[in-house]
This record gives C-alpha cells, sequence and structure tokens, in this order.
C-alpha cells in the first residue's frame, strides 16, 4: 500500500484521483519536529492511499506477513534486557534516592524515570525516542513494579513517561552521578550479567556522550562512563575510556575491541595490566602505526607471532623426538629447565 499526501489549500489532488489513489480523510495538524516528537501547525493534510496489489486489504490485516514480504519488516533497534525480576528491584532501589532535577511536583517519580533510562540503554537504546518507545513496551506489571503511576479512571493502567519527560531528565540531570551509580550496580551484579567486550561511544541527541563497554553479541554492557562531544578535554571520549578503564577490577580473559578513536598507548596499556588483551582498529590518526599495519598486507603468512603455550608445546613435541644420550655412570641429568 503506497501513501502520500497533499496540502488541501494548495491543490485538490486531481492527479491523485486520475491515478486511482483513493481519499482517505485527513491528517490531525502536526509537523514533526524530531523522531517520535510532532508540533502542531493547524494545517491538515489530505491523505491518498493506493493498494500495489489486488490483496492489500488482506494482506496488511492478516496477524502474520507473507513470508515474501517480512525481509521488509523493520528490526528492532536492539537485542534482549538482560535483567530479571530480582535485579530490575535492586536497579530500582539505586535509582530511588537519587536527587531530582526536576519540580517537586512532577508526575513521574525520578527514580522510575532513571531506572527505565538504565533499562533501555542496557538493551542498547540510545536516542531519547527510543528510550521512550522503549517505555511503551513494558507490560502492566513491569510498570507497576517501577512504581509508574496509575491513569485516572482505569483502574489498573499504569502510565509510561513520554518523549518531553526523558527529555528534561537526560538534560537537567548530573550526568556523572548516574554513570556512577549505574557502574556500581552493573559490578555489583558481577556474573550475573553478560560480560563486556566492546569500547564504543553514543551521543544521545547531541546532549550527553555515552561510553559503553558492554558484550558484542546482544550490547549488555559492564560499565558506562560519559563524555562531551569534543576530543582533546578533559571529559573527551578518549579521556572517558582512560578513567572507565581505570575503574574495572579486572579484565582477566577478555578482548577488548574498540575503533581506531581508541588506538592509543594509554588505554592499550590499561587493558594489558589489567590482564586483558585488545584488538583496536587503525587508521590515519595513528600515521607511522598505519604505514606499517598496510606493510603487513603484502605479507605471504600472518604476521601474528604464537603464543607461549603453542610455543612450549612445539618444543616439547619436537624434543620428544630426539633420543636424548644415556648419561655416564658418574654423571646425573641435569633437571628439565
Amino acid at each position: 500500500m503506497a501513501e502520500s499526501f497533499t496540502d488541501p489549500e494548495a491543490y485538490a489532488g486531481t492527479c491523485y484521483k486520475a491515478s486511482n489513489w483513493e481519499a482517505a480523510g485527513y491528517s490531525a495538524g502536526y509537523s514533526r519536529h524530531r523522531a517520535d516528537f510532532y508540533l502542531p501547525n493547524d494545517r491538515p493534510k489530505r491523505l491518498w492511499l493506493r493498494p500495489l496489489s489486488a490483496q492489500a486489504r488482506q494482506t496488511l490485516r492478516a496477524a502474520q506477513l507473507p513470508e515474501e514480504c517480512r525481509a521488509g519488516l523493520s528490526a528492532r533497534p536492539s537485542g534482549t534486557l538482560p535483567v530479571n525480576a530480582q535485579q530490575l528491584d535492586s536497579l530500582l532501589e539505586v535509582f530511588w534516592k537519587a536527587p531530582d532535577p526536576r519540580k517537586k511536583n512532577a508526575h513521574y517519580p525520578v527514580g522510575s524515570v532513571l531506572t527505565l533510562i538504565a533499562m533501555a540503554l542496557l538493551a542498547g537504546r540510545r536516542e531519547i525516542a527510543e528510550i521512550a518507545r522503549f517505555a511503551t513496551s513494558l507490560t502492566q506489571p513491569q510498570r507497576g513494579r517501577l512504581g509508574l503511576p496509575l491513569k485516572k479512571g482505569t483502574g489498573g493502567f499504569h502510565q509510561v513517561p513520554g518523549y518531553s519527560v526523558f527529555y528534561q531528565v537526560l538534560t537537567r540531570m548530573d550526568p556523572e552521578a548516574f554513570a556512577s551509580r549505574l557502574t556500581d550496580w552493573l559490578q555489583a551484579q558481577g556474573g550475573t550479567l553478560p560480560q563486556a567486550l566492546a569500547l564504543d561511544g553514543k551521543m544521545i541527541r547531541h546532549h550527553i556522550g555515552l561510553l559503553t563497554l558492554a558484550q558484542q553479541e546482544d550490547g549488555a554492557p559492564q560499565a558506562v562512563a560519559v563524555y562531551d562531544q569534543k576530543q582533546d578535554t578533559p571529559r573527551g571520549e578518549q579521556s572517558a575510556a582512560v578513567a572507565l578503564l581505570e575503574k574495572l577490577p579486572a579484565l582477566d580473559g577478555k578482548i577488548i575491541t574498540a575503533d581506531p578513536l581508541h588506538c592509543q598507548r594509554r588505554q592499550a596499556r590499561l587493558i594489558v595490566e589489567k590482564g586483558g588483551d585488545y584488538l583496536f582498529g587503525v587508521k590515519g590518526n595513528q600515521r607511522r602505526l598505519f604505514q606499517e599495519a598496510q606493510a603487513l598486507d603484502a605479507l605471504p603468512d600472518t604476521p601474528f607471532l604464537p603464543t607461549t603455550k603453542s610455543v612450549m608445546a612445539e618444543s616439547k613435541s619436537a624434543n620428544s623426538m630426539l633420543s636424548p644420550p644415556s648419561p655416564s655412570p658418574s654423571t646425573s641429568p641435569l633437571p628439565a629447565p
């Protein structure tokens, strides 16, 4: 089904009628201000629809789309939320005592709003609109567990904050305190949440930069930090990465991947000192290293050296193939090194 619209103050839609488009009423008179946020403009548009196949109406009304149409469905913006009911209660307890940056007569408790933001970030949402959509996907029991208010006259319908509420809280709260509370909670859940491997930073509507150390498979974070949009500042993304890595207790057995922005000696040294390994991308910001990497592409074999364990195994295998001389009666064999 194709959709279009015309401005009734300027066009009658004659060309649409001649092309077998059907008038389907008028819009509500709003203009898109940003994703999932609209402003009234008092100028409704006339909507036009045209079926692209004979069975268009039946297909769109079906519970499941046919197999040949499913490729056009939009994928979910992130993975599954790795938080169970007990963890949700502990996360709510962490943020319930947080100070409210809004006025005292706020409709939604700040603890509920901050917990929703944290849950959305854990599920991989990075935009305010995505956080607002995530809130609407919660079930009524989940909303009640978060302490969200009931809608008057419904008897059991818990309301969720909209875009404007999340915008107000995110732009007025102390991001450092929020990141610290969430990181402390993530560290306390060690062993129960997926482990982190990827280091990546994203801006939320150009207001807050969120640096996340997260598992690659589903985006579940282990630690977070905030940063400014600009680099080479005390709160730049690179500085935030250093601060985040310094606070981690250990990285034993983990490989940290990151984009070329974090291809820096300090980040690499911190990861190795904490028992981890790193895999960084290389670009022009490290010109000499980049040239060396390009030169390695010309080698016929891999430039990577074998690990210590594999070297020792090969050495033992080679030694076992040799027949050591029998020691004389007056001497004793030396202990193995």
